[in-house]
């Protein structure tokens, strides 16, 4: 199936920006560190949460749709991105899910084969064990979220999800229905509605009030929960007091700040000058820490991101669910490792792909 949505020449854009497209609303793309952890030179900043980033699947269930255009985001801000056509059919989550590991395993099929690439990092890759529901668009625009996510754990996988928070209800789901996902993120684009809006040129009315709703609801959910803040400097990377407000109404239990990176489509809406140092987010953190009592964690270099916690108390559960996981996927990797021990890798993708649910 194609989106019907886009056009050929949208789709050949995505295509040849990396995407794979899945049914007529997924698609996923190989992370640039899922490629580097592959070929051994490290992990994303996600490793913080125990994510190994050659078995994680960066993947939306909304692409091209977006009830924001954000001004850093590198994503295409292609036409009709703002509203869904009339008579709209979703594709079931197991689809979805089936689809995105499916074509995962495609993508990276040609890593078996670089001597870069060790035999049992690329077997690992084939078993994914974490999906980032985040690539492009707003996934809480997918009616059928709750049951993504419930898809998703169901397989022995976390799921991060990120969302702008302009679907509150959509959280709420979640929380009733006691399907909660990994990491739940909630992306804020500014201390105050002004700077909001200049920064995430909100298509929906009252998106600012919607906002908030979904930073109140955090406090509810038992998962982790992460505050997001995306620093551009001059735009709004400004009044730390104004972010120590939210933070203090939705009491995550983590915060990270993150440099805006001068990529993609956002070159053309942003001057590379937009892009702060660590330093420069360091110091920006100091100030949010020093007004909410959170304590700066730590900080990533290459990803220009820093994390604050709430207390040592969380950092400590935060390290138990780490090694919680990290059980269960060896125990979960046993199986599949039984299974194919033997097998040649020229064989070994439709071997692996009869044991997709493993």
């Amino acid at each position: 199936m194609v989106n019907p949505v886009l056009s050929r020449e949208e789709v050949s854009r995505y295509l040849r920006a990396g995407y794979r497209l899945v049914g007529r609303h997924s698609a996923i793309e190989i992370c640039r560190w899922t490629k580097k952890a592959l070929r051994g030179e490290g992990f994303c900043y996600k490793r913080w949460y125990g994510i190994r980033s050659h078995r994680c699947v960066q993947m939306t269930p909304n692409l091209n749709f977006c009830n924001f255009a954000c001004t850093f985001c590198w994503r295409m801000h292609l036409p009709g991105r703002f509203k869904l056509p009339g008579k709209w059919v979703w594709d079931e989550p197991k689809y979805i899910v089936d689809g995105v590991i499916q074509a995962q395993r495609e993508l990276l099929i040609g890593f078996k084969g670089n001597p870069r690439v060790s035999r049992e990092k690329f077997l690992e890759a084939m078993f994914p064990r974490h999906m980032a529901i985040s690539l492009d668009g707003e996934p809480t625009l997918y009616p059928k979220l709750a049951d993504l996510i419930k898809e998703v754990k169901s397989r022995g996988m976390t799921a991060f999800l990120v969302t702008n928070g302009s679907v509150p209800h959509r959280l709420e789901e979640l929380i009733k229905k006691d399907i909660q996902p990994t990491n739940l993120y909630v992306s804020v684009y500014g201390p105050d509605p002004d700077t909001f809006k200049k920064t995430a040129k909100p298509s929906i009315p009252n998106a600012w009030n919607l906002v908030l709703e979904s930073i109140e609801l955090m406090n509810r959910f038992a998962t982790r929960t992460v505050l997001r803040l995306t620093m551009v400097r001059e735009l709004n990377m400004i009044n730390p007091e104004g972010y120590a407000k939210l933070i203090e109404i939705g009491q995550p239990k983590f915060v990270e700040l993150k440099g805006y990176t001068w990529v993609g489509e956002s070159q053309k809406r942003l001057p590379r000058t937009a892009m702060p140092t660590l330093e420069e987010l360091e110091v920006f953190a100091r100030k949010i820490a020093e007004a909410t009592g959170y304590i700066i964690k730590l900080s990533d270099r290459k990803s220009r991101v820093i994390m604050l916690v709430k207390d040592e108390e969380t950092w400590v559960w935060n390290i138990t669910l780490i090694n919680k996981w990290k059980n269960i996927e060896e125990k979960l990797d046993s199986e599949w490792r039984e299974k194919i021990r033997d097998f040649r890798l020229k064989k070994g993708i439709k071997l692996i792909n009869q044991t997709l649910r493993v």
